[in-house]
């Protein structure tokens, strides 16, 4: 294979240097950039090097009667759209006996494309029984790997709790914000398909795009559970409205 684990490599697409970490399956592999994981195809990378040693020097203008001022080098910035909270998941592939390509498992991130440092609480539930509890605190403008989910476990009714807080919590902000999402299997297989054919890492959804004001302790959700009444009022949760969600608050 072109590269091997530790190769130092660059993304294509921003110029942001990595690291290799491991190969996934025969066109997708694991890179670490600033600290982050993820999975990308293996076109989308490149050895950082390698124009140095296909592209021609340009001759070296030299101008003896005027010193030379080196040149400071550009720092390649992420730019973040701060267009809310999402949960990311990427499409992992292997082979089944066939060697045909076949939907292994998902990688699933947190992206925080706020300014908010958060705290956030992450239990995930198969068939009404919880599997995992994690706790943990994201900075703004920040990403955080969460687990692996497999292909199969979407049959198994999965729902994703997250409880937000704020690390510095503000007077006009609510104390905490709850969300619940449930994966659907059918939705999921469609959306995996499109983020192959259209050769893109992962798809994602929105959580919420602004933190709720005071007082307002927000419970979103994809499906509402029983014990959970419809909302009679409060802040306006629109955009979360028209992408499925339901919507509920107390104060």
């Amino acid at each position: 294979m072109k590269f091997q684990e530790g190769d130092k490599i660059v993304v294509v697409a921003t110029g942001e240097q990595g690291v290799v970490i491991e190969w996934i399956n025969k066109k997708m592999l694991t890179i670490e950039v600033d600290g982050i994981q993820f999975p990308v195809y293996a076109d989308q990378i490149d050895f950082p090097y390698f124009d140095a040693f296909t592209k021609k020097k340009p001759a070296e203008v030299k101008h003896p009667s005027r010193k030379e001022i080196p040149k400071k080098e550009k720092k390649i910035e992420k730019k973040i759209e701060l267009d809310g909270l999402h949960l990311s998941f990427f499409p992992i592939l292997d082979k089944d006996e066939f060697d045909e390509n076949i939907f292994s498992h998902y990688r699933v991130f947190l992206l925080n494309h706020t300014n908010d440092e958060l705290l956030v609480s992450f239990t995930v539930y198969f068939e009404q029984k919880k599997e995992l509890e994690t706790k943990h605190q994201i900075a703004g403008l920040n990403d955080m790997y969460l687990f692996d989910l497999s292909f199969d476990q979407l049959n198994d009714q999965p729902k994703f709790v997250f409880d937000f807080s704020l690390v510095h919590p503000q007077k006009e902000k609510a104390s905490h914000y709850e969300v619940y999402f449930k994966p659907k299997p059918r939705q999921f297989l469609s959306l995996s398909e499109e983020t192959i054919r259209a050769h893109q890492a992962s798809f994602k959804f929105l959580l919420y795009e602004h933190y709720p004001e005071k007082e307002m302790e927000v419970i979103a959700q994809q499906e509402k559970p029983a014990d959970v009444p419809l909302p009679e009022g409060g802040i306006d949760l629109s955009l979360l409205a028209k992408a499925g969600f339901k919507i509920s608050s107390k104060k």
